[in-house]
């Protein structure tokens, strides 16, 4: 142990490249939960700042009341979150019965259409023009067009 503590007090920039390296691999192992922290501090900081000097006669008297303020503040707004959940949920099943039941009625549609189709081939089969029929003028002349008076 003794070794080890004279081997630093001999070379401290081994002791500082050392620790730079474990920092630096330590910083690439937690950027992202550094970067958090860091913008939770920033915004705390800013927030606080805000409040200090735009509101100061409101300000809590101590740290203790500030964290139980903070602390209501966000079992409220679990709640909140917590209700609105569950609504949305509710919502979302509503919303899947009504589909079921219009796909029904779809369905029903497309059924009918396909009925419609296979009747419009049939008549097609046997040679029945209805489109013809109606093109047919009533003074006998089949041309289409413009009548001329």
């Amino acid at each position: 142990m003794e070794g080890i503590v004279r081997a630093m007090t001999e070379h401290p920039l081994v002791v500082a490249a050392i620790c730079f390296a474990i920092l630096l691999i330590l910083y690439f192992l937690l950027k992202s939960l550094i970067k958090m922290v860091l913008i939770l501090m920033i915004v705390a900081v800013a927030l606080g700042g805000y409040f200090y000097f735009q509101y100061p006669e409101s300000r809590p008297a101590n740290f203790k009341d500030a964290l139980q303020k903070a602390q209501t503040a966000v079992v409220k707004a679990f709640d909140r979150g917590k209700e609105a959940c569950k609504k949305s949920k509710e919502l979302l099943d509503k919303g899947n019965e009504t589909y079921k039941k219009g796909k029904g009625w779809v369905d029903k549609g497309k059924t009918v259409l396909n009925q419609g189709i296979d009747k419009g081939k049939d008549a097609a089969e046997k040679g029945r023009d209805v489109a013809g029929n109606l093109l047919k003028r009533p003074d006998g002349d089949n041309k289409t067009g413009d009548r001329q008076h």
